[in-house]
């Protein structure tokens, strides 16, 4: 007799890889990869509201008849426009907020300026010193290219340092580390050559940089083979560990400058826009309530119910220049997610080193028994485990000794306690010599 049950649990299965692997296959096409990283917002805007107008178009001559009636009642038309107009308005006060939020990190004090103007230039200064060079650039993307270069020159002298190794595994696990440090540098400096701080080409150079895998993979094997290392293959290793904290630290710095100048470009074009589209809601709403509006046909459509359309699509364009800002900055938050040596997402390689727990936790406590139970008094009794006369409850000399040495001792602190807690009392009234003077 067959399982069905067992055969549909397959197909779900089956179902549902299939599914994954469709929903892979979109996110990384290129339109998708568009709309979230590469287009510009303002051209992501303008598709997505003529995607939104198109689909009202199709819907409308799927079903003419139907749409007509829908939207020809006016009375529901002015609900509709008069709670979008509502949000419109409420747009304001969001820009608003954000715009202060912005501006609270800015308005700071003197002191607080010079302190970033003083940390920035150390930050560079230490990358002059990571690159060898008289003075770091003052692009951001050049200033990355140059860290990436170090980053490359250490990784290839990490790679011929351990030329000399004599552990095979530590070789070949120096070299798959090496080859994808540095195929991953040179592809992020080409992105950054050329590119201009304010567009996304100067930050996407970092979306697909894994500088958490290859710090906690170097830290592992400096770890795991620090004995068998020679003191040039530590410090070309401890070099290159250095200088991918560098990278990481520039890396965020510039992501957190990034988000400022959206966030600023999303409070500046939300006022564009939500000014214009107040005005129109309120002109429809009153040409809708005197019927003012031509009635025509537009080949299979009526004008009314294409006018409407259009006012719905212009309505929500503060929405969607909303949306499309937050996407894109979701989107590199969920890219750009790091925690130094900590890896937030499911790592790329797992090959190379990786560290496991081997003592699963259901089996803590048996471990910690094993470990109570280990023989430390040489007489072949565990140390855990009581002698049989003291189970059976007649006790020993030793047990004896070791009752009254714990009598003596818990005497003893009892009596350290009170002579502490009268001298406590005696040095805060000053002792005896203050409390005559006092009287």
């Amino acid at each position: 007799m067959t399982d069905p049950l067992g055969l549909s649990g397959r197909r779900v299965a089956t179902a549902a890889d299939w599914l994954n692997a469709l929903y892979r296959r979109v996110k990384s096409s290129r339109p998708v990869s568009w709309i979230l990283f590469d287009g510009a917002r303002p051209a992501v805007t303008v598709v997505l509201l003529a995607g939104v107008f198109a689909f009202l178009v199709t819907l409308a001559l799927l079903r003419p008849v139907d749409i007509q009636q829908l939207l020809t009642d006016t009375n529901t038309l002015q609900t509709l426009f008069t709670t979008l107009l509502s949000g419109a308005i409420l747009i304001v006060s969001i820009v608003s907020s954000i715009s202060s939020i912005v501006l609270s990190q800015e308005i700071t004090d003197i002191e607080t300026e010079q302190s970033r103007i003083d940390a920035s230039i150390e930050f560079r200064r230490r990358a002059e010193n990571l690159a060898e060079v008289e003075a770091s650039p003052s692009q951001p993307a050049a200033f990355l290219e140059v860290i990436l270069y170090s980053i490359y020159r250490e990784a290839r002298a990490l790679q011929r340092a351990a030329d000399n190794c004599d552990d095979e595994g530590c070789r070949d696990q120096i070299d798959a580390l090496t080859d994808e440090i540095v195929d991953e540098a040179r592809d992020a400096a080409e992105t950054l050559d050329g590119a201009r701080f304010g567009t996304f080409d100067v930050l996407s150079a970092g979306l697909h940089y894994d500088y958490s895998w290859q710090l906690n993979t170097a830290r592992r094997i400096r770890n795991r083979y620090e004995d068998q290392l020679d003191d040039r293959t530590n410090d070309a290793l401890q070099e290159l560990i250095d200088t991918l904290k560098f990278l990481a630290t520039g890396r965020e710095y510039f992501q957190s400058l990034y988000y400022k100048r959206e966030v600023a470009r999303l409070s500046s074009n939300l006022l564009y826009v939500s000014l214009p589209v107040v005005v129109f809601i309120s002109y429809l709403l009153l040409a809708l309530n005197t019927g003012i509006i031509p009635v025509f046909r537009v080949g299979p459509l009526v004008s009314l119910p294409l006018f409407v359309m259009f006012a719905y699509t212009v309505s929500i364009a503060p929405y969607v220049v909303l949306t499309a800002y937050v996407v894109r900055v979701a989107a590199i938050t969920l890219k750009t997610l790091a925690a130094g040596p900590f890896l937030v997402r499911q790592p790329k390689h797992d090959d190379i080193v990786e560290m496991q727990v081997e003592i699963e936790p259901d089996a803590w406590e048996e471990q910690a028994d094993d470990g109570r139970d280990v023989d430390t008094t040489g007489d072949g009794d565990p140390a855990g485990e009581p002698a049989p006369d003291e189970a059976a409850g007649g006790g020993t000399g030793d047990g004896s000794d070791r009752e009254v040495d714990s009598g003596s001792d818990r005497e003893d602190d009892d009596a350290k306690a009170t002579s502490g807690d009268e001298d406590g009392r005696h040095a805060a009234d000053g002792g005896p010599e203050g409390r005559r003077m006092d009287g």
